[in-house]
């Protein structure tokens, strides 16, 4: 057994409370999976995370109505099983897990920031303003709300790589064993990001007047089932079906000058073509099909699937002028529209006390 380290706070009932942003997925979703980069952009959409070290021992969960209590040793050995599962790649039993437990990510994260330095009371709740399961990276934002108000906790502060990297924990649990880091970084860091799959991103500089509207297609799926579905599908034919995903990583290239000089006639294009793509690869759906026809048809410059797919969330590129008969052309044709800032600032503690 290692030694523990003391934390850096040891009073009890302080509480450090913290924000994190939600995404979209301009270019590369799956494809940043298979080693193509991704650009994305925070949304005006947070998680909120409390985290309150207490007297009493074992640490207590609680995401709405859902609570749970366990204690410390339980958090030690269920990392301790992930850590076995993830080396010898068994993604059922990851799967079989995060079904199982709905806080197996948030207590990996903080087995394997602690270890056994784990406080023996701690709770850990949190609120979100994210629709869940929308592409919309409602998990990533709460696991980096997460690490942002217990890195106070730590023993030794954190560097941004190690918030990043235990942030990105959570998502490999909750997306079935494989997820990239996308989600995490663009939550932590905040702005328009291009992602190549390892370290930090880069964040990009990005002319103003970005506009997208959010649609909603209702239709709620399963990012572990959608990967699943896109990860065999590959393997049946993987020789012929990369060119997919080099194409989408070659979009993602193409977009970033777009977002420079603010060429947003050909960035919409882009986004069009990507989701041609995202429609053979099977990750798109009748319903928000449907919703990317009805932007388009109202003026949008472009628009695609955004996340995981299968469901979720379409985005649509607009101007000033053709903003409002999108909302509108989207709405008609059965979407629930969201239109949050975009590259809003990344995770940050709001409060201790």
């Amino acid at each position: 057994m290692k030694q523990a380290r003391t934390s850096r706070i040891s009073e009890p009932d302080v509480v450090v409370e913290a924000v994190a942003p939600g995404k979209v997925i301009l270019f590369g979703e799956h494809a940043i999976n298979r080693g193509q980069p991704a650009l994305s952009a925070s949304v005006g959409l947070r998680a909120h995370c409390r985290v309150t070290l207490r007297r009493a021992t074992g640490c207590f969960f609680q995401s709405g109505t859902i609570q749970q209590a366990v204690s410390q040793e339980s958090v030690v050995a269920l990392t301790g099983e992930v850590e076995k599962f993830r080396t010898h790649n068994d993604f059922e039993s990851i799967r079989n897990l995060a079904q199982s437990d709905y806080f197996a990510a948030a207590k990996y994260i903080l087995g394997s920031a602690f270890d056994e330095s784990l406080p023996k009371g701690l709770t850990v709740e949190w609120e979100s303003e994210i629709p869940p399961s929308s592409g919309l990276g409602s998990g990533g934002a709460a696991f980096t709300a997460m690490i942002t108000a217990m890195d106070a906790f730590l023993p030794e502060p954190a560097t941004l790589e190690q918030r990043a990297a235990w942030a990105h924990l959570g998502d490999v649990i909750a997306h079935g064993g494989i997820a990239s880091a996308l989600d995490t970084q663009t939550s932590l860091l905040g702005g328009i990001i291009q992602f190549e799959g390892q370290g930090l991103a880069d964040t990009v500089p990005c002319s103003p007047g970005l506009l997208l509207v959010i649609g909603h297609s209702g239709i709620v799926a399963s990012t572990r089932e959608v990967n699943t579905g896109v990860r065999l599908w590959l393997e049946e034919k993987p020789a012929y079906r990369m060119a997919y995903f080099r194409a989408i990583g070659a979009l993602s290239r193409a977009a970033l000058p777009l977002l420079r000089t603010g060429n947003w006639d050909e960035l919409g294009r882009l986004l069009t073509l990507n989701q041609v793509v995202l429609e053979k690869i099977g990750v798109s759906c009748a319903e928000s099909n449907q919703l990317i026809e009805a932007a388009l048809s109202a003026g949008a410059l472009g628009a695609k699937v955004s996340g995981s797919g299968g469901g979720g969330i379409i985005i649509a590129l607009v101007t000033g002028n053709s903003k409002e008969p999108v909302v509108k052309a989207i709405e008609a044709a059965g979407g629930t529209v969201l239109v949050p800032e975009i590259a809003v600032p990344g995770a940050t503690v709001v409060s201790r006390g």
